[in-house]
């Protein structure tokens, strides 16, 4: 006897795992004329995923999103400044300054003399700094591993991947920006 997961459903002809085997609500608004319906589905996924990496980030190392991305930016930026944090993550220098201010006061984040411009300092990561991304970082991949999962293949997750970073490259001087206060 089959259990009530196990019930034969007729073929459709149609993988279980795309979106047209979906309901409706959980294949997504959007159609190709529908940008905001598009729109809405992108802001959704995004909170999901970041409030679930964030939940466990919080619970396992006591540490926030919003200090992790950071202390990734300044990994992978030689020579990082105040000044290219924004930049990069889309802050304020005021914002960016603060968020710095704080990873130093955690001990993550160490500011060093500029070797030629004296009115700025670079941004390094401490030893404890580069534990706490290192951790962070393999929690936030498997969270994200976890939830991209559950509607997408490898392959899928890999094009998805590639089209958004091709959207961020494509929007990054967008004129249509309001500027930065």
């Amino acid at each position: 006897m089959m259990s009530r997961s196990e019930t034969k459903r007729p073929s459709t002809g149609v993988d279980a795992s795309s979106p047209a085997a979906l309901p409706a609500e959980a294949a997504g608004s959007a159609s190709p004329l529908d940008n905001a319906g598009l729109l809405a589905d992108l802001v959704t996924v995004q909170m999901q995923l970041f409030e679930a990496v964030d939940r466990r980030l919080r619970a396992e190392l006591d540490l926030l999103l919003i200090a992790l991305l950071p202390l990734r930016y300044i990994d992978r930026t030689p020579d990082c400044r105040v000044q290219e944090l924004a930049d990069g993550l889309g802050l304020t220098v005021g914002g960016a300054s603060k968020s710095v201010d704080r990873l130093e006061r955690s001990g993550w984040v160490e500011r060093a003399a500029h070797p030629t411009d004296r009115r700025s300092s670079i941004l390094e990561l401490t030893e404890a700094g580069k534990g706490m991304l290192a951790k962070g970082l393999a929690i936030a991949a498997d969270e994200t591993s976890q939830r991209l999962g559950r509607a997408l293949d490898p392959d899928q997750v890999v094009e998805l991947g590639g089209m958004l970073r091709r959207l961020r490259v494509a929007n990054a001087d967008s004129q249509l920006d309001p500027p930065r206060r």
